[in-house]
Order: structure tokens, then C-alpha cells, then sequence
């Protein structure tokens, strides 16, 4: 399955992450979504890296990692919370919604981890709404410092399903020289 996940996620190109860098490279885990065998494998790999862990609450970080975060948390019987990008101007004016954090041992789900930016802004937020953070999750660490960034930032470990290193091997021989090499010297400017 592994295949089939890099095969339809992983995209080579000229692209412009969510962090504003340029990348030869996107990984596009929003189409799992519209491939049930895919999300099924991907939210069991999840499902597997936390079942040992102790925790209360499983959160999401909008929008990429509330699909994965609410379907873990319904499959370990878990309470389902997100972090809003920014609290609601109306209404209850929350920064989390769903699950109350307070007083929780939280682990906080996303799907793509490239500078940790969104995740360490998310991590705060439960925390600033008294949830105890007490890991974090991601499908995919771009490999790019946001593990090192988010731990220097929050004080807490970020734990992955996957490398982008682990997704390059397997696609060596399935794309042509000229991405593979690309990526490859991408990825290798980064040092941490």
C-alpha cells in the first residue's frame, strides 16, 4: 500500500508550501481522503503509533489534521477536539472546538510536518486552554526541522509514520532522475 500512497500523494514539480518555502516536492495527503482503501491504511499506521501511548484527547490541527484526528479518536475511543487557526470573533469565540482540553493529557495529530510552524502554534493553543500536551503525531516529516523546531518551540516530541527520506528510497525507481535528484539536494540542505 505503500505504492499506491506515494504513487497518488506525492507530487514533483515547482511548488510553494504553506510556510512560503519552495520545494521540488509536495505531498498531498488531502487525497487520501477520496480513497477509502488509502485512508483506511493510513489512519491504522496512525492508530499504531499510539496505541501504546496514554492520553485523553486526541486533537487535530485544521485543517489537514482534523480527518485523521477525528477517525483515530473515534477508533481508540478517544474525545475529538481541533485548534482553530484563529479563535472565532462570534458565538463562544473558541480556539479549540469539540472536546474540552482542560485539565487532558492531549496528543495533537497533523498530517505533514515540514517547519513545525503550525503544529507548535496548535500545541500552544491546547496549552493555553489547560491541556497537558503530552505528544505529537504526524503521517509525514518532511525531514525539514520542524521536529527540532516544534521541540525548541513547545518542549514536546513529535513522532512520525514516515520520513521523507523513507518516501524518496521507495520512489527512486519510480520517477525519473531529474525530481529524485532534485529532492534529493533539496532535502539535503537542510541540516538540523
Amino acid at each position: 500500500m505503500i505504492e499506491k500512497f506515494v504513487d497518488h500523494v506525492v507530487k514533483f514539480g515547482s511548488f510553494t508550501l504553506s510556510s512560503g518555502l519552495e520545494s521540488p516536492f509536495y505531498v498531498d495527503m488531502r487525497v487520501v481522503l477520496g480513497q477509502p482503501d488509502l485512508l483506511k491504511w493510513v489512519v491504522e499506521r496512525y492508530v499504531d503509533l499510539l496505541n501504546s501511548s496514554v492520553f485523553d484527547v486526541v486533537v487535530g490541527v485544521a485543517t489537514g489534521g482534523l480527518p485523521y484526528a477525528s477517525i483515530v479518536g473515534y477508533l481508540l475511543n478517544r474525545p475529538i477536539a481541533y485548534v482553530r487557526p484563529e479563535a472565532k470573533t462570534y458565538g463562544l469565540k473558541r480556539r479549540v472546538e469539540g472536546a474540552d482540553v482542560a485539565q487532558k493529557r492531549v496528543v495533537v495529530i497533523d498530517d505533514v510536518l515540514t517547519t513545525g510552524r503550525s503544529l507548535s502554534a496548535a500545541i500552544k493553543t491546547v496549552e493555553e486552554e489547560g491541556g497537558r500536551v503530552v505528544g505529537a503525531v504526524v503521517f509525514l516529516d518532511r525531514q525539514q526541522c520542524g521536529v527540532e523546531n516544534v521541540k525548541a518551540a513547545t518542549g514536546v516530541e513529535v513522532r512520525s509514520v514516515y520520513k521523507m527520506w523513507d518516501l524518496l528510497n521507495i520512489l527512486k525507481n519510480r520517477v525519473g532522475d531529474v525530481y529524485y535528484n532534485a529532492a534529493v539536494e533539496y532535502l539535503s540542505r537542510w541540516r538540523c
